[in-house]
């Protein structure tokens, strides 16, 4: 398994920033906010997976997702689908059409994100790319994706499921999402994406389970995953 000293936690779309100001321009409809802003946001991610350990950074979009897709490609896929960098429409619901100087002003924050994060890595970093996903989208706790190319460790990958597993979560891999972050460096690093399942750590109103008794659970299985990870030679 490669040599890790560093882990850096991506986490893009932990914010609910900017949805309905001069860079957003999304309607105040309680449809759009409950279908598609509530849903759809990764909830409380900057709160489950940031720790004090020293060799752990973290690097946080400020925006909302719809506001600015950071983790969308130049030319995605999914612009033909008005979701590229800038959502155009999601879910039915249309945006409040952009100027030039605001798109350019997005694409930059975006960019300047991108910079921090390439900053953060080095050859001997795993990036982990943090998110959540809808309770009724897939039937497991935790998915693990990879890519498939030089960023992906299949050590690495059957560390972090065993680990999840042992603390008693369902894990699979590469569903419902697959594939991770990979930014452009130079060089080879390692990259896998940890998605959670809302179940885990939301109650059904969209508030923080209460237990106690999960959260020691939870802190203790991404601590021990982080600790292994860096210990291991």
């Amino acid at each position: 398994m490669s040599n890790i000293n560093k882990i850096v936690l991506h986490i893009p779309h932990a914010s609910v920033n900017g949805i309905f100001g001069p860079y957003g321009k999304w309607p105040r409809n309680p449809h759009f906010i409950n279908d598609c802003v509530n849903k759809w946001t990764d909830w409380y991610t900057d709160f489950l997976f940031t720790t004090s350990n020293k060799n752990v950074a973290s690097v946080i979009f400020p925006y909302s997702r719809f506001v600015c897709d950071a983790e969308r490609l130049d030319n995605d896929p999914m612009e033909a689908q008005g979701q590229g960098v800038l959502y155009r429409q999601f879910g039915g619901h249309k945006r409040g059409m952009l100027t030039i100087q605001e798109s350019d002003f997005l694409y930059l924050q975006r960019r300047l994100h991108l910079d921090v994060l390439r900053d953060q890595l080095t050859p001997e970093s795993l990036l982990i790319d943090c998110h959540s996903f809808p309770s009724d989208l897939y039937d497991c706790d935790i998915c693990i994706g990879h890519n498939s190319d030089d960023t992906y460790d299949e050590r690495l990958v059957n560390l972090v499921k065993r680990q999840f597993e042992d603390s008693d979560y369902k894990v699979a891999i590469n569903k419902p999402y697959s594939n991770s972050l990979s930014s452009e460096t130079g060089f080879i690093y390692k990259s896998l994406m940890i998605e959670v399942n809302k179940r885990v750590y939301m109650t059904r109103f969209g508030t923080l389970n209460p237990n106690s008794r999960q959260w020691m659970r939870w802190f203790g299985c991404i601590n021990n995953i982080y600790n292994i990870i860096l210990d291991s030679k």
